[in-house]
C-alpha cells in the first residue's frame, strides 16, 4: 500500500475543476516551464465534480507507446466508490484536456482478444445494507471474478456461538527475583455466546453454498480488538475430511501477548495448571514436591526444576504450577513471552528452541541479546550479541560477549548493570583515533560492557575512519561535486564488518558511500578481507536515475583490475530501455532492449548481441489481472523475423487444457498448470497438473508430456502444522516409463508432537540410477537426524553427516561427514558468506571465494591455483574464456529458477527442470557444456560437494529431496500457523523463500541526509519507536532504534515500508491505492516528499539544496522539522488506520472508515479522523506528544497551539 499526501490549489477551467501537475525532467526557470517537451516532463491531471471528488485521471504520454492513460472513477448513489476502473490507453489523444465518454471507451478498450474480451474492466464491492458499510463480496476485473460469478471473495460477519473457542486461563505472577512476569495456562473453559466478534472470509475458489468447513478463513476478536482465534479448514495426512486447523493467541493481564499455540497444539494443550506451595524459611534442605511446577524460582534467582534440591535457607512462596504434558508441547509447539514491569519483552521461545533473553537500557534500547553461539572458530561457549549507540541512537558498534552467562540469571545480571548507569554514559562519541578489541575503531567504549569481541562498527557525519588501504575521499565522481566536511552530517558515510575465523584474527571488510549535491550516492567503495575492492561510480541525471555505472573489482591488491560498465536508456516515461555492458573498455555487449505496450506493461524484451540482431527475443503476455500466463510461446518456437526461441512457458489458472483428472481451474491466484518447451527437446511440451488442499498446500504434480502421464509426479500429505508426512516422488530413465523412486514416510519428535524430523523412511530401495532421489543411507531402527538448542539439524545419517556447527546467526561454519571430509564456511559478522572451503579425503583442498558477485576458485596444487568462475549481469552472467570474457544468458520462470543457460551463439549450456519443490529431474534435461554453474532452483545455489546436495538460500540450507529446510525460520514468528522449516508455505509453484524484514526502507530515504534526519528524530521519539515497534522483527534497527521482539502487526503479517518521491506543491506524501502484492505480501508504503522547495506546514518555503549558502542552520532545521510532521502525519493516521483496516478482515478494504459519505475516496481516512477520533486515537494523541517533543528535542520551534494547527492543516483536501 502506497500512503500520502498530496496538495495542489484546484484550478477552474471549462465546466469542470481540476489539479495540472507538471514534474520537470530537467532544470528548469517557473517562468519557461511551458518551453518544455512532453518527453522533458511529466504530465497529470485529475478532474473533480462538483463535490469535490476526482471523477478522471489523465497520465499523459505515459502509456508504453506514448499514449495517455485514462481512469474513469464513478461512484454510487450515497457516495461509495462501487466499481474501480482499470486504466485505458488512447493512442491519439489530440489534446489535454478531459476524456469524453471515458466509461464506453474503457469498456470497448479491454473487449478485445488482448484482454480477454473482457466486459467488466472493473474491480466491484458488494456493501452490506446497513450504514457500517461492510463489504460482503469483493470481485476482480475480468470475466470470471465478475460480481455474480461466484468467484468473488466473500466475506461474512458474526459473533461466535458457545462451545465454539476455547477461552485459555492465564494466571500471572511477579518474579522479584528476576524482574520477569510469570505466567502459565492454567485453565480453559469456551467463551460464552457472543462475546466474541468473527468474520468469516471465502477465497474465489469457495463455490455454491457457503459452507464453513469448506475452505473459510475464520478471524475470532475480542472487545478490545485482540485476535485470539484463526481458524482455518484442511486435510490431515491421507484424510479427505476437513478438520480444525486453529491457532490460538493468549493474552496476559495487561494485554501482551504470552502464547501463540499453532493448529498442532491446539488440539493438546489442556490448561490443567494448579498452584504448587513450597514451605519457607527452610533451615535444611528441602525437595520441591510439586508434580511439575513452571518456572519455580528461589529468591537467589536459581531455577528449581522437579527434583531439585534447594539451599538451605532459601525462601519459597506460591508458584503456578503447569500441566506437565502441557509444558511439553509449549516448549516443542508454541511461541511463548515474557515481560518485565514495564511491559518490555525479556524472554520468548520459539518452538522446538531455547530461551532467548533481552536485556534494554534506560533509554529502552535493546543492547543484548543471547543466548548466541560464538562467532569464531575457536571458541565454543554460548555469549551475548551486544550493541551501542551514540547520543542520536544509531548504533554505532556490536559485537559478541561472553563473559556473563546467557540464562536467565545471566539477563537479569547485564539487566541490573545498565539499571545502575549513570545517564552520562548511556552512548559512545565519536573519537579522531582509537581501538576496542585490538581493532582500530574511532569511538569511545565506556557503555557497559566494555570486554567483548567487536564484529561491527558503523561511521556517521564525516569520512573520519579507519581504513587500510585508505579509502580516499573523492572531489569528483564523473564530474558530479561529493558533498564532505559537515555537508554530509547525519548520512551514513562507512561501515566496518569483521570477517570471522578465529578470535585473535582481526580481518575485515570496510566500506564507504560517497554522495553528489542532491545527498544522492554515487559512489560506493568497498574493501574486502583479501585486501582487494569493488567500487561502483554512478552518474545520476537530474531526476536521480542512472545513466550509467562503472565498476571496479580486484580480488586482492596484487590482481589485475577488472573493469565493467552498464550504461541505460530510458523512454519518456523513465522505463527501462536498454541496458548494455562493457568489459575493460572491450566490444558493447546488449544486456536487455525492453518493449512495452500502451499501459506501459512489458511484453518484448530482446536479450544479448544487438538491438537489430538480439540472440533471443523474448515475449510475456498475461491475463486480465496483470498475472503472467506466458514467456514466449509452447507451440512456435520459431517466428518469423525472430532468432529462434530456446524455451517458452505457460501458466494457468483460471482455465485448463491438460485433461488431467481433478486437476481444475482455480480462481484465486494458485496456478492450475504449467507448460514448458525447450529446442534442445525438439520444442516437446511437457506439463504439470496442480491438486491443492483448502490451506492452498500442494498436494499433487501430476506430469505430462505428450499422452504419457505421471513420469515425474510428485505427491504430499501434511499434518496440522504443515509439517510433511509422506512424500511420493515417480522418475524415469528413458523419459517414457514411470518408476516410483521415492515413498518417504516422515517421523517427528516425541511422537510426532513437534516440527523437528527424525527419521525418514523410504519403503522404494535406492536405485543408484537416478542419482538425484533421497537416499536412505541409515538404519530404520534408529533417528536420522538430531538437532542443537536453537533448532538448527546437525545430524543427517542419511547423508553421512555427523555433525554441523553454527555460529551466532546459525550460521553452518563447519559440516564434517564420517569418511568423506568436511566444508568450512567463512561468513562476515553481517552474515555474508565469504569463502568455502571442501576438504575432501584424500584429494586437493578447493575453495570458493564469495566477493561481492565475482566468485573465484581456488585449487590447492603445486602450484596453487585460482580462477575467476564469473559474475554476475541482470540477464545471466558472464565468464571467463582464454584471455577473454563469454556471455552467458539464462531463461528464468516465474519463480526465477534458472531453467535455460545459453550463449550468444543460441549454444545451450544447460538445461534444467525442476520436480514443484526443487529436484531436479533426471531421464532427459542434460545438456551440460563447459562448467557447470550451481546456481539453478530459484536462483539459489546448489551445493552438491561430499553429498550435500542442499540449495543455499544465504539464512537457510534446503534439501529438495525432503521438502524442508535445516534449521528454524528466523521469521517464523510471522507465520506461526506454520512449522517453522517448512518450505514456501507448501506451495512452491507459487512462492519462493526469501529473506526479508519486516519494515523496509528504501535507499532514497537513507541517502538524502535531510529526510533521514527527520526519520530519525521521528523514531528518536517515545511514541515513534512505539508505533515502528508494531511492525517490526525481532532484532531489526530502524533509525538507529533496534526492536527486541516481533511486534503485532509484523506477527500478522504486516510489512511497512519507507520511501520519498518528488513533487512539486506537497507538502505531505503521495496518494495511491493500496493492494496485497502478487507475491502474497500485504504492505503500507509511506512516501515523503522531497522536492527542494516544498512548503513546510508553517507555511514557509525552505529551498535546502546547499544548505551552506542558501538557507540558514535554523530555517534548515525548520525544515527538517516539517519533514518530521510529515512522517507523523503518514504513521500516526494513514498507517495506523490502514494497518486497523488490514488486521479487521486481512485486506486492505476500509471496511474500518465509517466516515466516507461526500468525500472522495483519498480522503476517507482523514475525514475518519476529523468525525470519529475514537476511530483512530494515534493521531489527536499519540502523534501530538511526539510532535511535542520532537519539537523540543529538535528547538522549540513552535508553540503548543502552533504545532496544533500544523497537525490539523489538512481538512482542505490535501491527501
Amino acid at each position: 500500500m502506497l500512503l500520502g499526501c498530496s496538495a495542489m490549489h484546484a484550478q477552474t477551467f471549462s465546466d469542470n475543476n481540476f489539479i495540472y501537475k507538471v514534474l520537470p525532467k530537467k532544470a528548469v526557470q517557473a517562468a519557461d516551464i511551458n518551453s518544455l517537451t512532453q518527453d522533458e516532463m511529466i504530465q497529470s491531471i485529475t478532474y473533480f465534480d462538483g463535490l469535490g471528488r476526482p471523477v478522471q485521471e489523465i497520465a499523459f504520454g505515459q502509456g508504453g507507446t506514448g499514449a495517455d492513460v485514462v481512469k474513469h472513477i464513478e461512484y454510487d448513489a450515497i457516495g461509495r466508490q462501487e466499481k474501480e476502473y482499470l486504466p485505458y490507453a488512447v493512442v491519439n489523444p489530440g489534446n489535454n484536456y478531459k476524456k469524453e465518454n471515458a466509461l464506453s471507451n474503457t469498456n470497448t478498450f479491454y473487449n478485445t482478444d488482448k484482454y480477454e474480451n473482457t466486459l467488466n474492466a472493473f474491480s466491484q464491492k458488494q456493501f452490506e445494507a446497513s450504514p457500517l458499510s461492510r463489504v460482503l463480496r469483493q470481485a476482480a476485473p475480468g470475466n470470471d471474478w465478475k460480481l455474480g460469478s461466484d468467484h468473488e471473495i466473500k466475506l461474512d460477519y458474526q459473533t461466535n456461538i458457545a462451545n465454539e473457542v476455547r477461552q485459555f486461563t492465564i494466571v500471572t505472577n511477579w518474579d522479584a527475583g528476576s524482574g520477569v512476569y510469570r505466567t502459565v495456562i492454567s485453565g480453559s473453559t469456551y467463551y460464552a455466546a457472543n462475546e466474541l466478534f468473527k468474520t468469516v472470509t471465502y477465497d474465489e475458489n469457495t463455490v455454491g453454498t457457503l459452507i464453513e468447513t469448506n475452505g473459510a478463513t475464520v478471524e475470532f476478536k475480542n472487545k478490545e480488538g485482540q485476535v485470539v482465534l484463526k481458524r482455518t479448514y484442511g486435510t490431515v495426512g491421507a484424510g479427505t475430511t476437513n478438520e480444525k486447523h486453529d491457532t490460538y493467541y493468549v493474552y496476559d493481564i495487561y494485554g501482551n501477548l504470552t502464547y501463540v499455540i499453532p493448529p498442532k497444539a491446539a488440539d493438546l494443550i489442556t490448561g490443567t495448571g494448579s498452584t504448587a506451595i513450597a514451605e519457607a524459611n527452610l533451615t535444611s534442605t528441602a525437595t520441591v514436591t510439586s508434580a511439575n511446577p513452571l518456572h519455580l524460582v528461589a529468591t537467589n534467582s536459581i531455577q528449581l526444576l522437579p527434583g531439585f534440591t534447594a539451599q538451605a535457607g532459601s525462601t519459597f512462596s506460591a508458584v503456578i504450577a503447569g500441566n506437565g504434558s502441557d509444558q511439553v508441547y509449549l516448549d516443542n509447539l508454541c511461541y511463548q513471552y515474557k515481560y518485565d514491569h514495564r511491559n518490555r519483552l525479556v524472554e520468548k521461545k520459539l518452538p522446538g528452541k531455547q530461551w532467548e533473553y533481552i536485556v534494554y537500557d534506560k533509554l529502552d534500547r535493546l543492547v543484548a541479546t543471547g543466548p548466541a553461539n560464538s562467532p569464531f572458530s575457536d571458541m565454543n561457549s554460548a555469549g551475548w550479541m551486544i550493541t551501542k549507540y551514540d547520543v542520536f541512537n544509531r548504533p554505532v558498534f556490536t559485537g559478541w560477549m561472553n563473559g556473563t552467562l546467557a540464562t536467565s540469571l545471566g539477563r537479569i545480571q547485564l539487566q541490573t548493570a545498565q539499571d545502575n548507569t549513570a545517564l552520562t554514559q548511556l552512548n559512545e562519541s565519536k573519537q579522531t583515533s582509537g581501538t576496542i578489541d585490538g581493532i582500530d575503531a574511532f569511538y569511545t567504549n565506556v557503555v557497559s560492557p566494555t570486554t567483548f569481541k567487536l564484529l561491527t562498527v558503523n561511521y556517521y557525519d564525516n569520512y573520519n575512519f579507519p581504513s587500510t588501504p585508505a579509502i580516499a575521499v573523492p572531489s569528483t565522481v564523473e564530474n558530479q561535486t561529493i558533498l564532505t566536511g559537515t555537508q554530509v552530517k547525519g548520512m551514513p558515510t562507512a561501515s566496518w564488518t569483521r570477517v570471522l575465523t578465529s578470535s585473535t584474527a582481526k580481518l575485515g571488510e570496510t566500506t564507504a558511500t560517497f554522495y553528489d549535491e542532491k545527498a544522492r550516492p554515487v559512489r560506493s567503495f568497498m574493501i574486502n578481507h583479501l585486501g582487494g575492492y569493488t567500487y561502483t561510480d554512478s552518474k545520476l541525471d537530474f531526476i536521480g536515475k542512472a545513466q550509467y555505472n562503472i565498476t571496479k573489482h580486484k580480488r586482492t591488491a596484487t590482481n589485475a583490475e577488472l573493469t565493467t560498465t552498464d550504461a541505460f536508456t530510458y523512454s519518456a516515461q523513465d522505463r527501462l530501455l536498454t541496458q548494455t555492458h562493457q568489459i575493460n573498455g572491450g566490444a558493447v555487449e546488449l544486456i536487455t532492449s525492453n518493449t512495452y505496450d500502451e499501459l506501459g506493461q512489458l511484453t518484448a524484451k530482446k536479450v544479448g548481441n544487438t538491438v537489430a540482431l538480439p540472440t533471443q527475443n523474448i515475449n510475456y503476455s498475461y491475463n486480465i489481472r496483470g498475472w503472467l500466463t506466458g514467456i514466449n510461446d509452447i507451440s512456435a518456437l520459431i517466428k518469423t523475423g525472430d532468432p529462434k526461441d530456446l524455451f517458452a512457458f505457460r501458466l494457468n489458472y483460471n482455465t485448463t487444457n491438460l485433461g488431467i483428472s481433478d486437476v481444475n481451474p482455480l480462481y484465486n491466484g494458485n496456478i492450475a498448470e504449467t507448460q514448458w518447451a525447450t529446442n534442445s527437446d525438439n520444442g516437446v511440451i511437457r506439463s504439470y497438473g496442480y491438486r491443492y488442499d483448502k490451506l492452498n498446500r500442494l498436494k499433487d504434480a501430476v506430469y505430462k508430456k505428450g499422452s504419457i502421464l505421471n513420469l515425474y509426479n510428485e505427491s504430499l500429505t501434511y499434518d496440522k502444522n504443515g509439517n510433511i508426512l509422506n512424500l511420493t516422488r515417480n522418475g524415469s530413465l528413458n523419459d517414457n516409463t514411470s518408476t516410483l523412486i521415492d515413498n518417504l514416510t516422515y517421523s517427528y519428535k516425541n511422537s510426532s508432537n513437534s516440527n523437528q524430523l527424525m527419521k525418514v523412511v523410504d519403503v522404494v530401495p535406492n536405485n543408484a540410477s537416478f542419482v538425484n532421489e533421497f537416499k536412505d543411507s541409515a538404519s530404520n531402527t534408529v533417528d536420522d537426524y538430531s538437532y542443537d538448542d536453537n533448532g538448527n539439524m546437525i545430524k543427517d545419517n542419511n547423508k553421512n553427516i555427523t555433525a554441523i556447527a553454527y555460529n551466532h546467526l546459525n550460521l553452518p561454519t563447519q559440516i564434517s561427514f564420517a569418511t568423506t571430509g568436511n566444508i568450512v564456511y567463512i561468513y562476515n559478522a553481517g552474515g555474508q558468506k565469504v569463502q568455502k572451503i571442501v576438504n575432501k579425503t584424500n584429494e586437493v583442498t578447493v575453495s570458493t571465494d564469495y566477493l561481492g558477485g565475482y566468485q573465484y576458485v581456488t585449487t590447492e596444487t603445486t602450484p596453487r591455483s585460482t580462477v575467476l568462475q564469473f559474475f554476475p549481469t541482470a540477464q545471466g552472467y558472464v565468464e571467463p574464456e582464454g584471455s577473454s570474457y563469454k556471455y552467458i544468458y539464462q531463461y528464468k520462470d516465474h519463480l526465477g529458477n534458472v531453467r535455460l543457460s545459453y550463449d550468444k551463439n543460441l549454444v545451450i549450456k544447460e538445461e534444467s527442470n525442476y520436480y514443484p519443490f526443487g529436484l531436479k529431474q533426471e531421464g532427459y534435461n542434460n545438456v551440460k557444456s563447459g562448467v557447470e554453474n550451481k546456481y539453478k532452483y530459484n536462483g539459489k545455489e546448489f551445493q552438491d560437494e561430499l553429498g550435500l546436495n542442499v540449495y543455499s538460500y544465504g539464512w537457510r540450507d534446503y534439501d529438495p529431496t525432503i521438502g524442508r529446510f535445516m534449521k528454524i525460520d528466523r521469521f517464523s514468528e510471522k507465520y506461526v500457523e506454520r512449522t517453522p522449516y517448512n518450505y514456501a508455505a507448501n506451495n512452491p509453484v507459487y512462492y519462493i523463500d526469501v529473506a526479508g524484514d519486516s519494515i523496509s526502507v528504501d535507499k532514497s530515504v537513507t541517502e538524502n541526509w535531510a529526510i533521514n534526519k527527520a526519520f530519525i528524530l521521528f523514531a528518536g521519539t517515545k511514541v515513534g519507536r512505539k508505533f515502528l515497534s508494531q511492525f517490526a522483527h525481532k532484532g531489526q534497527t530502524i533509525f538507529g532504534q533496534t526492536f527486541d521482539k516481533n511486534g503485532e502487526y509484523d506477527s500478522a503479517g504486516l510489512n511497512l515500508n519507507f520511501t520519498t518521491y518528488r513533487e512539486e506543491e506537497s507538502q505531505w506524501g503521495m496518494p495511491s491505492k493500496g493492494e496485497t502484492g502478487d507475491d502474497g505480501k500485504n504492505t503500507i508504503t509511506v512516501g515523503i516528499n522531497t522536492y527542494e522547495k516544498v512548503d513546510s506546514q508553517d507555511n514557509k518555503t525552505y529551498d535546502y539544496r546547499n544548505p551552506n549558502t542558501v538557507i540558514s542552520a535554523k530555517n534548515m532545521s525548520r525544515w527538517i522539522f516539517s519533514r518530521t510532521i510529515t512522517i507523523f502525519h503518514e504513521n500516526f493516521l494513514h498507517a495506523d488506520l490502514s494497518a486497523k483496516d488490514f488486521m479487521e478482515d486481512g485486506r486492505f478494504d476500509d471496511s474500518n472508515i465509517t466516515h466516507k459519505k461526500n468525500v472522495h475516496e483519498s480522503h476517507w481516512q482523514h475525514n475518519q479522523v476529523l468525525n470519529h477520533n475514537g476511530n483512530n486515537t494515534s493521531w489527536p494523541n499519540d502523534a501530538s506528544k511526539g510532535i511535542q517533543e520532537a519539537n523540543s528535542t529538535f528547538g522549540r520551534f513552535y508553540t503548543a497551539g502552533q504545532l496544533s494547527t500544523m497537525m490539523w492543516t489538512y481538512s482542505g483536501g490535501k491527501y
